[in-house]
């Protein structure tokens, strides 16, 4: 896996090293917001690691939100590079912009991260195209927001269901955090489309796929963009 590693503090020789020790190859690193784009402009990577609050160039202070917007930016360049957003703030209306830029895309809070094996292990995961946003978010995200908002229609395990859907679990993981069997959980997640309205349909018209059930999910949470009931969500629109 080729990577960026883009941050402004100590965590970036931290990362790099931890990286390189561990068969990862680290092809740039950028302490600024102008850094990074040049980089991935020159040498675009499988994946880029980023900080929402950097310096957008050398001399300045670190800028609120500007890892956020060098993320539009790259995806909006080079479609096809994973982003992995790594920071202290918890803003939902950044996560719920990283949603918005589709597949291969994640928002780990630094002080969540655990251990350097699962980072290395959600960094895998962003690069070959899923989507992982920290559990402290996600929850929050599937709050319903109003009186008329379809998620007030599920039950409290399908609201612990569809928020672990939304950080990317497989049937089988989840039925085996929860103690239900994996039968059950699929249940549970036809009745949670239901609810939400949302028919998945794969491109050949077969059964449906995890990752577009994650993204048909995903997609009904990004702002404005709540689908109308029976509205169906194909694999390539996510």
């Amino acid at each position: 896996m080729r990577v960026i590693v883009a941050e402004d503090g100590v965590m970036r020789g931290l990362l790099v090293e931890y990286l390189l020790g561990h068969g990862i190859e680290v092809i740039g690193q950028a302490a600024t917001t102008q850094e990074l784009l040049g980089l991935v402009d020159a040498d675009p990577p499988q994946l880029v690691t980023v900080d929402f609050g950097m310096p957008r160039r050398l001399g300045t202070i670190p800028e609120y939100g500007a890892g956020l917007d060098a993320a539009k930016e790259i995806r909006r360049r080079h479609p096809h590079v994973a982003i992995l957003a790594l920071s202290q703030y918890t803003e939902l209306s950044w996560a719920q912009e990283i949603l918005s830029l589709g597949t291969a895309v994640g928002y780990q809070l630094k002080d969540r991260v655990g251990t350097p094996d699962q980072l290395l292990v959600t960094m895998r995961e962003v690069a070959e195209g899923a989507v992982r946003i920290d559990g402290k978010l996600t929850g929050p995200l599937l709050r319903p927001a109003h009186k008329d908002d379809p998620l007030r229609n599920l039950s409290k395990r399908q609201r612990e269901i569809l928020e672990l859907i939304a950080q990317g679990w497989s049937n089988h993981s989840i039925g085996k955090q929860l103690c239900l069997t994996e039968s059950t959980v699929e249940g549970h997640v036809t009745l949670i489309l239901r609810s939400l309205g949302i028919v998945v349909r794969p491109p050949d018209g077969g059964e449906p796929e995890i990752n577009g059930r994650v993204m048909a999910v995903l997609e009904f949470l990004k702002p404005g963009l709540s689908p109308s009931p029976g509205r169906q969500v194909g694999i390539r629109d996510a």
